[in-house]
């Protein structure tokens, strides 16, 4: 059995909305939580997300062609499993540092660091699984 064409595609376009959405909500999260920031979070989260995705999707990257499904699952999960445990520790280390400087508290800034680490990484990690898994299946 083959593996369908866009199915990268599609997990990356997936990743890059839900990215979005936290980048938008963390630059706007203070305004109030009207129906007018609402529409605007969605349009500017999909404009950014269809932006990225242009990018990345040009010149027919990321489609699979005769790629056996268990040889892509396989892969896929090796890449996702290892792009999810590296960015989570960036993530966090990147957020104690950032938490830390700013609280003065080693437990809480540890705490906050570790959560943000490994929320953000499962939102994150399929997109750039799925770049390395067509990089890895393309040579």
């Amino acid at each position: 059995m083959k593996t369908p064409t866009h199915t990268l595609r599609v997990v990356f376009a997936l990743s890059m909305l839900a990215c979005s959405v936290i980048l938008v909500l963390f630059v706007r999260g203070r305004a109030a939580w009207t129906t007018e920031f609402w529409l605007q979070l969605a349009a500017a989260s999909v404009a950014l997300c269809a932006a990225v995705c242009f990018v990345a999707f040009r010149q027919g990257k990321m489609r699979l062609v005769d790629v056996p499904l268990w040889l892509f699952v396989r892969l896929f999960m090796r890449q996702l499993a290892t792009v999810y445990a590296v960015s989570a520790v960036a993530i966090t280390g990147v957020a104690l540092a950032i938490i830390y400087a700013i609280t003065r508290s080693g437990p809480n800034a540890l705490a906050l660091a570790v959560l943000a680490g490994l929320w953000l990484s499962l939102w994150l990690a399929p997109g750039i699984a799925s770049v390395t898994t067509w990089r890895k299946l393309r040579s």
